[in-house]
């Protein structure tokens, strides 16, 4: 009986879900059952759908990756990942690294700003990949309700110009929201792309979001897609 004291006391660890053991009713080691972390044969990977690179100025462009998350109720936080681009010769030219969060059942641009070049010019689609496994983490929250209640699109004193106006239907105010406006031709591929924050929208009101790029577009713009996402 001391004995047995003296192993609860002082030997004895009950199971968790981070002691490196499948134990309690959990599906793989420390995954699945009680724990929050989604084993990772119980998700898919996310689609990159499209990657896209734009130039903002002789030199520097901007990149943007769209990526899908068809799991649902299941998300992640702080992925790294990279983005490559690559000249004629394919030759790296340019790399950017980051983090992004992938929302459960949904879509995020992962976009990133000014990357310099130089002289070299990018043959290609830029790369992206993640460069870390998941850990997925299972949620029962959703996006905040935010629609899009207008789109305007104009091009006038050589500028291209969206004007968005969001609104927030929910009840409460909502804070920290990236915005992005992707302008599409009639094949699919995105033409023009930007990103915003908007600190936060007060509940039952509107934001009117203006996005502008310099010069006019070089193709007809078939769709116009805002993509809202609560950080």
């Amino acid at each position: 009986g001391i004995l047995s004291v003296f192993y609860y006391l002082f030997i004895y660890e009950a199971p968790s879900c981070e002691d490196g053991s499948q134990n309690q009713n959990e599906q793989g080691v420390d995954c699945g059952g009680v724990c929050p972390v989604v084993c990772s044969f119980d998700t898919v990977d996310p689609v990159v759908v499209w990657t896209r690179s734009f130039e903002v100025q002789k030199g520097v462009y901007n990149v943007v990756a769209l990526v899908e998350n068809p799991n649902i109720e299941v998300e992640a936080f702080d992925v790294p990942y990279s983005f490559k681009m690559y000249d004629k010769d394919n030759i790296l030219i340019a790399e950017r690294r980051g983090k992004t969060d992938i929302p459960a059942r949904g879509v995020v641009p992962v976009f990133e700003r000014t990357i310099t070049v130089n002289e070299r010019i990018p043959a290609r689609s830029p790369s992206f990949e993640f460069t870390k496994d998941f850990e997925w983490i299972k949620t029962n929250e959703v996006q905040p309700s935010l629609s899009i209640k207008s789109k305007i699109l104009s091009e006038k004193d050589g500028m291209t110009r969206l004007e968005v106006v969001l609104e927030n239907d929910t009840v409460r105010t909502v804070e920290n929201i990236e915005v992005t406006g992707i302008l599409t031709d009639k094949e699919g591929s995105a033409i023009a792309v930007s990103q915003t924050i908007i600190e936060s929208i007060s509940k039952n009101n509107s934001d009117l979001i203006v996005f502008t790029w310099p010069g006019l577009l070089s193709k007809e713009t078939s769709k116009i897609e805002v993509i809202t996402l609560v950080k």
